[in-house]
């Protein structure tokens, strides 16, 4: 996945090779005719639209000075990836009305990611990885951090060894929607392997509480993934269709402070506990509700909390069948596994 794309390629043919992308599924999917539906579901839907930079330029860019020149570039962009950048030790920062794809399966960052007061950014066909915890401030060792932004969809990515969380959604960010992608980690002896937090303090209710509306649909946390996946604080979060195949996982789903939490046709298989209460005495106690079609293979299964109506999603979504979620999203979610279009 991270080995160098030849620097040979010029830009005219890299622009070639996503022509021929648009509307076309990676050799590995084999364009089936039964592909699932890879369009945008979810909060990132609601209360507005999610369209990223459709309407301005294409921008392909091939090191970290370029690409963090054009995401901070006031007009809207379609912003191209062609190979693995290393940002160095300094936190790149997203604008508004961005979309970000990879090409092919190379493409994506080594460093933290920032989106603060943004809105309107699309994340499709990207690798990213922190391990050794750089960038500044809020989020430094985060692979990706949302601060205080809005209508922001991640699409077929690959999140790997971070220091810190691996896609953090912090400080009233609101209206998101995760799909399509995979959450892993390589090595074992980091001890903080914990993929997402939702909220990330019991004392910021005057920022969260009433945001934090979040879509996690066909995503597979995997290999080493030890809890968050995610862990959640005020918001109301849509877990459906996910995959959990991270056998040494403590928690998959917690629920913290005022969250609510809505989980549909998951597939955990050898988690012990699905999902645990992590809220404070002093909070008031986070609530779940699951359907009867969640998978769970774990021969000593423990469910302690009570299965509560938390909050009708405001969007239309079609579920895919609890027993069938485990193929689906190992054919189709992470990088390489969709159709990617520049608009």
């Amino acid at each position: 996945m991270w080995d160098a794309i030849s620097k040979t390629l010029s830009v005219p043919v890299v622009v070639i090779l996503v022509q021929c992308l648009i509307g076309q599924t990676s050799g590995e999917v084999g364009g089936s005719d039964n592909l699932p539906d890879f369009e945008l579901i979810g909060f990132a839907t609601v209360n507005g639209s999610t369209t990223g930079g459709t309407g301005g330029k294409t921008n392909t860019v091939t090191t970290s000075d370029e690409f963090r020149r054009a995401a901070s570039a006031a007009e809207p962009l379609v912003i191209l990836v062609s190979g693995k950048l290393d940002l160095g030790t300094e936190t790149v920062t997203i604008g508004s009305n961005k979309t970000i794809i990879g090409l092919g399966t190379n493409a994506g960052f080594v460093g933290h990611i920032y989106l603060h007061g943004a809105s309107n950014v699309i994340f499709r066909n990207l690798t990213f990885a922190n391990p050794n915890g750089v960038g500044q401030g809020i989020g430094k060792g985060d692979g990706l951090t949302l601060h205080s932004s809005h209508h922001i969809w991640v699409d077929h990515c690959d999140f790997l060894d971070c220091a810190d969380g691996q896609f953090d959604i912090t400080h009233g960010s609101d209206f998101i929607t995760i799909s399509w992608c995979r959450f892993r980690y390589t090595n074992a002896a980091n001890d903080h392997r914990l993929s997402m937090l939702i909220g990330n303090k019991d004392n910021l209710a005057a920022e969260d509480a009433g945001r934090l509306h979040v879509t996690l649909h066909h995503n597979w946390f995997g290999d080493l993934v030890q809890d968050r996946a995610p862990r959640v604080r005020f918001g109301q979060v849509h877990v459906f269709n996910n995959y959990y195949s991270a056998t040494a996982i403590n928690t998959c789903i917690g629920l913290g402070c005022s969250s609510q939490v809505l989980v549909e046709s998951c597939y955990f298989e050898g988690a012990k506990r699905p999902w645990r209460s992590r809220s404070e005495p002093t909070c008031t106690q986070g609530r779940i509700q699951w359907n009867d079609d969640n998978v769970f293979t774990h021969p000593k299964l423990v469910i302690e909390e009570t299965n509560t109506e938390v909050f009708k999603p405001p969007y239309k979504y079609k579920l895919d069948p609890g027993k069938a979620v485990k193929d689906i999203v190992v054919r189709y979610a992470g990088v390489g596994k969709g159709p990617f279009s520049p608009n």
